[in-house]
């Protein structure tokens, strides 16, 4: 007599391996990817930056325009800038910006320099200096100097100030013309212009000198920071 056989399930495992892999691993990475990122950008914002301010010039408007007379020759002067409404870029590190909200002191007008202040730095840090402006000379043959302007902090020996220069432009093209240059100057924080307390630390500024009378163009002022 034949047997006959009921099968009414086939158990082939499936419920001891659950198909959860691909959004198991998917969601894993994208946690993952998003905590990385939020401790890559906590990192930049804590040792990397810049301070940048921009004119009219990059907002379909004119550079700041500062006006070298015959007795400003071969005199180190401070240039003037009119920063746009929307031409404040404060990107600095994060010790900078606890340690000093604003950054900067003066309007950039004239007698109002803009000086940027170094406060938050430690002698771990450095940056590099960056003016865009053009120079409309009004004589053949002229050479445009660039410098940054250091205030030491208090209590340093020497307590004088001091710079660092270069020769920005060489002007052999004919006057009344305009010749651009992007003057980059770079320094490290040395134990005079470091942070020695609150409201004590170094300072810098951006001056010119000419040889000849012209017109300064200035576009923008950019601080690009390494702590």
């Amino acid at each position: 007599m034949a047997i006959e056989r009921t099968v009414t399930a086939v158990n082939d495992g499936s419920e001891l391996f659950p198909d959860q892999s691909t959004s198991t691993v998917n969601n894993n990475a994208s946690a993952t990817s998003i905590t990385n990122l939020s401790v890559i950008n906590g990192t930049t914002d804590l040792i990397q930056g810049y301070y940048g301010l921009l004119t009219d010039f990059y907002f379909d408007g004119d550079a700041t325009d500062t006006v070298i007379t015959v007795s400003d020759v071969d005199t180190w002067i401070d240039v003037e800038i009119a920063v746009n409404a929307d031409g404040v870029f404060d990107r600095r590190p994060t010790d900078m910006i606890d340690a000093n909200a604003a950054g900067i002191t003066g309007s950039g007008a004239a007698g109002s320099p803009i000086v940027f202040s170094l406060e938050g730095l430690d002698t771990n840090a450095f940056l590099n200096f960056r003016a865009s402006l053009a120079f409309e000379p009004d004589e053949d043959e002229g050479q445009l100097e660039s410098r940054l302007l250091f205030n030491r902090h208090s209590g340093t020996n020497p307590s004088d100030d001091f710079s660092i220069e270069e020769v920005s432009l060489s002007m052999f093209n004919g006057a009344n013309v305009d010749y651009v240059s992007e003057p980059m100057l770079s320094f490290f924080i040395g134990d005079t212009i470091d942070t020695n307390g609150a409201g004590d630390a170094g300072k810098c500024r951006f001056q010119i000198k000419s040889n000849v009378a012209g017109t300064v163009k200035l576009r923008a002022l950019t601080w690009y920071i390494n702590k």
